[in-house]
């Protein structure tokens, strides 16, 4: 529940414990706005740092056998299953297509980080020599072949 999850972000915090959050985007429900709110919920934490995957499809997964059921494309290689890869295809939802989460996950990934008040935090608590990680790692591009 929301309250379970957001006591367990308080206790953790409480506790001095940074926070790595890992969020999916692309689920079959999945739409812009669902995506939205996922990356605001995100933000709205403001986390030490998100990891945003684009959901796949794995082989013997649940997720797999409704996307046969769909007819919908997956990765013709375990390549396509890497999430940074060129040659990565997530699932396509019912209302976008795999290039448009792939898209949305990679300016969410980049907007999160960018944020004046993320990384203010970050180099109040882990200093410039972070932040200046962060910068570099906004600064990659992530070459995509299918959007």
């Amino acid at each position: 529940s929301t309250e379970t999850m957001e006591n367990a972000i308080r206790w953790t915090r409480d506790a001095g414990i940074y926070i790595i959050a890992n969020y999916i985007v692309g689920l079959p429900d999945d739409d812009h706005e669902t995506m939205r709110q996922t990356l605001e919920e995100a933000i709205r934490h403001n986390f030490e740092y998100v990891n945003i995957y684009s959901a796949m499809a794995y082989p013997g997964s649940k997720l797999y056998d409704e996307a046969i059921a769909e007819g919908w494309q997956l990765p013709k290689s375990w390549q396509g299953y890497s999430q940074l890869g060129v040659e990565t295809l997530p699932l396509p939802t019912r209302h976008l297509t795999s290039a448009e989460v792939l898209r949305f996950r990679d300016r969410a990934f980049h907007e999160y980080h960018a944020r004046h008040e993320y990384q203010q935090m970050i180099r109040e608590k882990f200093g410039e020599k972070v932040m200046a990680h962060i910068q570099t790692m906004l600064e990659r591009k992530i070459t995509r072949k299918y959007c």
